[in-house]
């Protein structure tokens, strides 16, 4: 059966595709309304959308904050959003902080100011934390700041964390003669108000300096797997002869135990102006040490994911000018080249901090000579990069109107180039070469090389082919799952490669991003394993066998070939077939 996949049979398949249910925490600060006014009973309501043109709907809101918050406040709100994350589409938020400013929490609360980002931006914050200015009714106006943390949601029924606790500078509370006797309780409040004790220490006898015994906690008891879930640690002194004695107190949550080193304990009577000393957090340690890492482990670690962009100007396109060609630019319509463009680089810019594009022609005569060129820069004579999308469009449409339409379809010296960067930028990140093409290609020996000698970098190579062409073609070639193999009989390492026709989409943006970047997740994940990289900033050990493979992601051969193009690339040389291709 030679016959494409159909978009319902992609649908399916696409939409049954892995996601990471993350947690949302909001934060906000230096907090007004309009007019410089306070904030009343303040609560945030989450929305969510899938397409830029689509409605917003709730999918959460937090408790009400039950006071009046100063600007100098900060404001955490205890109750979380669960959003799902598919690396392959764009989720769009709109984080709403309204107010009750009568104080009566029982009407409808009145909008405040929100923040609109997507979820990708926010899990791929520097620092795993989300930061932008609030906006408001008035333009212009200052209404303080959000801040929005996601932590991806694991099974967390087998881990616990490591404490060694040690006090400095603990304010003595037994007289002149002798220093107090501090020991640790920690607490949590529960969802109906309660408050549970989770943890006591032994107490040390008299010291200012004490170095409780290391103790060991399960998560779900101490925060009900939540990492950011709050605790309170209260130091007391211990009185044989008398009831014990609060020193001071702090409110914290097991992420930042992990990730400070002290924390200033307050007073437990308000207004004195008592310095009851510090916590000294001498050892925080998750167990079990050795872990599998997630994709979403190596973002939130600081992993780039950068994006080449590679446009065919072959004379099969046809003429800029001409009506029917497929670079023909419609006012405000978008051919097929700007949907291919779009669609996947709105989804990977967002993990690229400087939001710089290498953007590439092929198969055309740039900047108005006659000499065709398999891989020149889009923007102009060395101008690879541009900045961000608007940067990408700018380009390909000066190139559409300053290119001649020329041949013959190679696509191996954009590999290289693609190459090159990816293992210029190393191992810690991660590059993607996004291939846009109406037809089969003329050099696959040289192709095939090339994809098979960058198949240990880390690099991603996505084709999209535009247009009517039949490239049903490459299915008939071959179309079984063998790996990819270059002319001397050396194989592909690892899947890098995924053609996509852009016609089965029929025109549906979120389908195509969906259906030519599901598979990258795992691609990463695939490197990093063969490379034995561990994310940045995780405390924990990689397992010594192939962790991937056994986490269940997709094997590391290349695997099924639905539309040919690895059969295309390993079939013989056909010397009368290759002569025609030149003719055309």
């Amino acid at each position: 059966n030679n016959k494409l996949p159909s978009l319902t049979d992609r649908r399916s398949d696409i939409m049954d595709g892995p996601k990471i249910r993350v947690k949302l925490t909001v934060k906000c600060k230096d907090l007004v309304a309009d007019n410089a006014e306070k904030v009343y009973h303040p609560i945030v309501i989450v929305k969510s959308k899938q397409t830029k043109d689509g409605e917003y709907e709730e999918i959460g809101r937090t408790e009400i904050i039950g006071k009046t918050v100063e600007k100098e406040d900060v404001v955490e709100f205890m109750t979380k959003t669960i959003v799902d994350y598919h690396f392959e589409a764009k989720t769009y938020l709109q984080i709403n902080l309204l107010q009750h400013p009568g104080g009566k929490t029982s009407e409808e609360p009145k909008p405040v100011s929100w923040l609109e980002c997507t979820v990708g931006q926010v899990v791929s914050a520097r620092g795993k934390q989300y930061e932008k200015p609030l906006a408001g009714r008035i333009e212009g106006g200052v209404y303080g700041s959000m801040i929005v943390f996601a932590e991806e949601i694991k099974g967390r029924e087998n881990e616990s964390i490591q404490l060694t606790l040690k006090g400095a500078n603990i304010l003595n509370k037994d007289g002149v003669m002798n220093k107090s006797d501090p020991f640790v309780i920690m607490k949590r409040t529960r969802e109906d108000g309660t408050v549970e004790e989770l943890h006591k220490t032994e107490y040390i006898k008299n010291t200012e300096t004490p170095e409780w015994e290391m103790f060991e906690e399960p998560l779900l008891k101490l925060c009900n797997g939540d990492l950011r879930a709050k605790i309170r640690i209260e130091v007391w002194d211990y009185d044989k002869m008398s009831k014990n004695d609060e020193i001071g107190y702090v409110e914290t949550c097991v992420q930042e135990l992990l990730e400070v080193d002290k924390l200033q304990l307050i007073d437990y009577k308000e207004g004195r102006s008592l310095d009851p000393g510090q916590l000294v957090i001498a050892k925080a340690e998750l167990l079990p040490r050795v872990r599998t890492p997630t994709f979403l482990d190596y973002v939130q670690g600081g992993m780039e994911i950068t994006l080449s962009v590679a446009v065919d100007f072959t004379a099969s396109n046809a003429a800029a000018k001409n009506p029917r060609s497929l670079h023909y630019i419609k006012g405000e319509g978008s051919n097929d080249y700007q949907k291919a463009l779009t669609s996947v680089g709105e989804v990977l810019i967002e993990y690229d901090s400087d939001k710089k594009v290498e953007a590439l022609g092929f198969g055309g005569s740039p900047y108005g000579t006659r000499l065709c060129s398999h891989c020149f820069a889009l923007a102009g004579p060395e101008q690879f990069e541009v900045e961000g999308m608007a940067g990408l469009m700018t380009a390909y449409e000066a190139a559409v109107n300053s290119t001649r339409m020329s041949g013959p379809t190679n696509f191996h010296q954009v590999i290289e180039k693609a190459e090159a960067k990816a293992r210029a930028q190393g191992d810690e990140n991660y590059h993607v070469l996004l291939i846009i093409t109406d037809g089969a290609i003329s050099d696959k020996t040289e192709t095939a090389k090339a994809i098979v000698k960058a198949s240990d970098a880390p690099l991603s190579i996505i084709i999209v082919g535009v247009g009517k062409a039949d490239f049903g073609k490459m299915q008939k070639l071959d179309g079984d799952d063998a790996a990819l193999k270059d002319n001397k009989g050396n194989s592909a390492e690892r899947d890098i490669v995924q053609f996509v026709p852009l016609r089965e989409f029929e025109g549906n943006a979120l389908e195509l991003s969906k259906a030519v970047l599901k598979e990258l997740p795992d691609q990463v994940l695939a490197h990093k394993c063969k490379k034995k990289i561990k994310p940045k900033r995780w405390d924990f050990e990689l397992p010594d066998k192939d962790w991937f493979a056994e986490s269940g992601s997709r094997e590391l051969s290349l695997g099924p070939d639905p539309l040919g193009i690895l059969g295309f690339l390993n079939a013989e040389p056909n010397p009368e077939e290759e002569a025609m291709e030149e003719e055309e």
